[in-house]
C-alpha cells in the first residue's frame, strides 16, 4: 500500500507554507477531523462514541449531504463538534474557474449557517486539491484553508490494522487527523475508520491526551506552557 502524500517530507513542507496542516504545541492535544458527512448511519455512531467519551472534533461536511441529513448536522453542532466546509459537491476545486470555487464556498457555508446558526471558520479542499489560485479564493471568502498532518487513507479501506499502524506512526502533539465518516456514494462503508478510531481514541486517552476542536486545538498553540 502506497504512504500517503503527507508522509513525503517535501509535500509536508510544500502544504504548510499554504494551509493549516498541524499546530505547534506542547500539550498533548490531537484534533480528530471526518470529511464528507454527515451520513445517516456512521455520523451518529460516530457521535455517540465520541459523546461517551468526552471527545470533541471537526466535520468537513459535503453540502448535498446537508441537504438531506439537516438534523444530523444539527445533532453534531449540538453536541459542541465544530463544523467545516468541504464544499458543496465535493469536486476538485483546484480544476474549477473561480467563479464556480466561490459558488461551492458559499452554498456549502450557507448550509451550515442556517442549520447551526454559526459560518464555519475553516476549509478543507475535496481530495486536497489546490493551487494558489484557489487557496486565494478560499481566502477571500474569509476561510482558513485546512489539510492536515496524519491520513491513514481510511477512506481506501486497507484494514483498521493498517489504519491504526498509520495513525501511531505519525501521532505527535498538535497533529491533525484526517478521517471520513461519509464518502462520494451514500453506500460506501467506513466501519473499519469507526473501529479504528474507536481504538485508537482509547489508547490516546491512556496516555493523556485531550481531542479539541480545531479551533480549540488552534488556541493551545497561543499558550504552550504553564505559567510558572
Amino acid at each position: 500500500m502506497s504512504p500517503s502524500l503527507l508522509d513525503v517530507p517535501s509535500v509536508r513542507e510544500y502544504l504548510s507554507r499554504r494551509l493549516l496542516c498541524q499546530v505547534a504545541t506542547e500539550h498533548k492535544a490531537v484534533a480528530l477531523t471526518f470529511d464528507d458527512g454527515p451520513h445517516p448511519r456512521h455520523t451518529p455512531w460516530l457521535l455517540d462514541m465520541l459523546t461517551a467519551k468526552g471527545l470533541q472534533a471537526t466535520f468537513f461536511v459535503v453540502g448535498r449531504r446537508v441537504r438531506r441529513y439537516r438534523d444530523i448536522l444539527a445533532r453534531t453542532h449540538a453536541a459542541g463538534h465544530e463544523i467545516g466546509n468541504h464544499g458543496d459537491h465535493h469536486v476538485p476545486l483546484s480544476a474549477l474557474p473561480d467563479a464556480l470555487v466561490a459558488r461551492e464556498l458559499k452554498v456549502c457555508g450557507k448550509l451550515v449557517q442556517d442549520v447551526t446558526g454559526e459560518r464555519p471558520r475553516f476549509m478543507r479542499p475535496p481530495m486536497g486539491w489546490i493551487n494558489d489560485r484557489m487557496l486565494k479564493v478560499v481566502r477571500e471568502h474569509g476561510y482558513e484553508p485546512v489539510i492536515g498532518s496524519i491520513h491513514p487513507q481510511d477512506s481506501r479501506q486497507p484494514g483498521v490494522e493498517v489504519i491504526l499502524r498509520r495513525l501511531r506512526r505519525r501521532l505527535e502533539p498538535g497533529a491533525i487527523i484526517i478521517l471520513h465518516d461519509g464518502g462520494w456514494r451514500i453506500g460506501a462503508s467506513r466501519q473499519q475508520s469507526l473501529r479504528a478510531i474507536d481504538t485508537f481514541t482509547d489508547e490516546l486517552l491512556a496516555q493523556g491526551y485531550t481531542f479539541p476542536t480545531l479551533s480549540g486545538l488552534m488556541a493551545l498553540a497561543t499558550n504552550t506552557k504553564d505559567p510558572a
